[in-house]
């Protein structure tokens, strides 16, 4: 069983949550789905930073570490996600550090919200 340098928790009990939001809301689907999932999961439930590396977020998924590069920079065109920064990888690499944005995700709440119970907005 594969464990962290950092923590020496098990990667094994890693997941990825989905939240209603994100695909109704937002209109998300396939892997650029999933990896911004990863990417809300280490911002918001942390709240911290996403600094994983492309190779680190591909092998989590299952997906090609370009088809993540491609997603990520779609994620940032569309302005879900922004660079912060950057950080250094355990192992010497440097990545870019992402978070989410708010309003995007702000927005796609009021949409789910809107659907699943109008009366949160009546006049």
């Amino acid at each position: 069983m594969a464990r962290r340098e950092r923590d020496g928790k098990s990667r094994a009990a890693e997941f990825v949550k989905v939240y209603r939001f994100m695909t109704e809301g937002m209109g998300l689907t396939g892997t650029s789905l999933l990896v911004y999932a990863r990417i809300f999961g280490f911002c918001k439930d942390t709240g911290g930073s996403f600094w994983e590396s492309r190779r680190g977020t591909a092998e989590f998924l299952g997906i090609s570490e370009r088809q993540v590069n491609r997603d990520m920079r779609k994620l940032e065109e569309d302005g879900l996600i922004e660079a912060i920064g950057e950080w250094r990888l355990p192992n010497g690499r440097i990545s870019k550090r992402y978070e989410v944005t708010d309003e995007p995700v702000r927005k796609a709440l009021r949409v789910v919200a809107r659907r699943h119970d109008p009366s949160l907005f009546d006049p």
